[in-house]
This record gives structure tokens, C-alpha cells and sequence, in this order.
């Protein structure tokens, strides 16, 4: 067993579950859905990393710059998201967040827990949300 397989390897195993997963249910057609925000001086000061497949949007990381959070710039960039999402033929949205992160913004924007992992890290949790991008909030 290796711990610590090369970028071939791991290509390897990520293209056999690629073909297994297209005989399964056809080909996933992911695209990346990255945005970013700017500062007035071009700096990068947000941004939401994620991506589409199989009719779904997840994000991978929603970040905002800690001076300019609660000035609505996260919202703006989840709505550009969504829209976008929609846009490519998406019907929902997935999404995990900490306990200190941002459950409540998630919830405030329409999304709803589905399931929670208790103590990651200790006294913590990860939660996983969804949302139908075709029901009114």
C-alpha cells in the first residue's frame, strides 16, 4: 500500500471512477463556476469556488475578505452563482460549512441542513445543506 502515490496514481484512480461512474449514469459534464470580487484597486477581496455537474451546483469555498464581510458581498456572489448555475441547466445546489463558518448565511439565503457531523474538530460541527434553485425562497 502507498501513502503517497504519484500525480499519475492518483490521475489513474480519478480517471478509472470517472469511467465506471459514465458507464453507471453518463458523463458528469463538470465546468468550474469560480468568481471573484475586486477591491478598488483590483485585490482580490472575495470569492466562491465551485463547480457543476449531473444538474447540481456544490461550492467548494466561499470566502469573503474579514473587512468587508456583512457588507453583502458574499450574498452577491452566492446570487451570481445561483444564477449562473441556473444558467447551465442546474436544479439544485449543495454545499458543507463549520459550525463557525457560515450555517446561518446559507439558511438566510434559502438553504436547508441535511445532515451534521458532530465534533469536527472537537465541540464543532460540519453541516450539509441544500437548495432547489427552482423554489421561491
Amino acid at each position: 500500500m502507498n501513502y503517497n502515490p504519484t500525480d499519475e496514481e492518483i490521475n489513474f484512480v480519478n480517471n478509472a471512477l470517472e469511467e465506471f461512474n459514465n458507464k453507471a449514469v453518463g458523463p458528469d459534464n463538470h465546468e468550474l463556476l469560480n468568481i471573484v470580487e475586486y477591491d478598488d484597486n483590483q485585490k482580490v477581496i472575495a470569492g466562491i469556488l465551485g463547480g457543476t455537474y449531473w444538474g447540481w451546483c456544490h461550492i467548494d469555498i466561499l470566502w469573503v475578505d474579514e473587512k468587508y464581510r456583512k457588507t453583502g458581498i458574499g450574498s452577491k456572489l452566492l446570487k451570481a452563482a445561483e444564477e449562473e448555475a441556473v444558467r447551465r441547466g442546474c436544479h439544485s445546489f449543495h454545499v458543507d460549512t463549520m459550525s463557525w463558518q457560515a450555517p446561518e448565511f446559507y439558511k438566510k439565503h434559502g438553504y436547508r441542513i441535511i445532515g451534521e457531523l458532530d465534533n469536527i474538530p472537537e465541540g464543532n460541527k460540519k453541516f450539509h445543506l441544500i437548495k432547489d434553485l427552482h423554489k421561491k425562497s
